[in-house]
């Protein structure tokens, strides 16, 4: 038996930017400009039953891009001007095989090739060398695992292994400090992603339900340049060693439900710009509420036990150095925190027509 999934998309995008940024000390900068996008991708799936317990799927993506992108003005009397343009085909493809070992438990594997189309850089404060453009990513990631349903169905389980591997590794940076901080894209070389992530899901009775997950992951990147020098080899950013989840759900007959889950994950670098890193953190969110027909009133917590971490860290220097006359001389650079949200009681009403 097969199966055949064909489809066309078309993304078209045109953006133009005009300001003018003023310092607490009428420093000033004045930038105009132009970032337009298009892409043209076609993808399509097929699917073949080799036998009612084997199965093959095979996806294509095809996809033609293009990016002209430029800016001009004046930063602190200097002038500045860049311009870039980007294009070029990217292929990716998924090929997935599956087998039912029993009413009960299927075991699956895949191969698939990713990529991130290349871009421009078009930052308010972009300074000579910073990069204008970053180049098209590429990866290969490896999976296999088994789903399986235990005890006539009362419980569903997934684990998964995975290895990816990564080239010209598109990395976030940051430069700058104060009002001219900036976010840039530069392609690093190679990096490696790999672990594994197991769920399950238990049914107590039919008001019942009980969920967990569990996540660990090993990563690591090469040396890159970005416009500070070489940045030294470690573990990519935003990704913790560990992740985990637990849940319980009650649902009455009556319309009553209440839930509580408890979320928790790792320290883990902000950015791979910088070293600082993001606190690991366990957090308890909760709600009761009523169902009445298209009614829902929902009493809900969040960060239940009001625990204190952050939402997001930067690391730059956010005072000039008043011993140069250079105004691109910032002090060295401070951590800086943005908490993530105390804790939090509210309620909800909705109606469902």
């Amino acid at each position: 038996m097969f199966g055949l999934t064909l489809g066309f998309y078309v993304q078209t995008l045109k953006e133009e930017t005009d300001f003018t940024y003023t310092e607490f000390n009428s420093l000033s900068a004045d930038f105009v400009s132009d970032y337009e996008s298009e892409s043209y991708t076609l993808f399509g799936q097929i699917a073949h039953d080799f036998s009612q317990a084997t199965r093959l799927i095979i996806g294509l993506r095809a996809e033609y891009y293009s990016i002209d992108a430029s800016s001009s003005g004046q930063s602190y009397g200097t002038i500045l001007e860049g311009k870039s343009d980007q294009s070029g085909p990217l292929f990716g493809g998924k090929i997935t095989l599956e087998h039912d070992l029993n009413e009960s438990h299927m075991a699956f594997g895949s191969i698939a090739r990713g990529y991130k189309a290349g871009g421009a850089n078009v930052a308010s404060f972009t300074l000579p060398g910073d990069p204008l453009s970053y180049d098209d990513e590429t990866l290969w990631n490896y999976e296999i695992g088994l789903r399986s349903d235990w005890f006539e169905g009362a419980v569903s389980s997934q684990i998964t292994f995975f290895y990816l591997q990564r080239e010209d590794t598109q990395l976030r940076d940051s430069a700058g400090a104060g009002g001219f901080f900036r976010y840039l894209t530069v392609n690093g070389n190679s990096a490696e992603h790999y672990g594994v992530e197991a769920e399950t899901t238990w049914y107590i009775s039919s008001n019942w339900t009980a969920q967990a997950g569990l996540g660990l992951l090993n990563t690591s990147r090469d040396t890159y340049n970005d416009p500070s020098g070489a940045v030294p080899s470690r573990e990519l950013a935003n990704a913790p060693a560990f992740t985990y989840n637990a849940r319980i759900d009650y649902r009455a007959d009556s319309g009553f439900f209440a839930h509580a889950e408890v979320t928790g994950r790792d320290e883990y670098f902000e950015s791979n710009s910088h070293s600082e890193k993001r606190n690991a953190v366990a957090s308890v969110n909760a709600s009761v509420g009523y169902q009445y027909k298209n009614w829902t009133l929902t009493v809900w917590a969040k960060n239940l036990f009001d625990k204190d971490y952050e939402k997001r860290l930067f690391s730059f220097g956010n005072r000039f150095n008043t011993s140069t006359i250079n105004p691109f001389d910032f002090e060295t650079s401070r951590r800086y925190e943005n908490p993530a949200d105390p804790q939090q009681f509210g309620i909800t009403a909705n109606y469902r027509w």
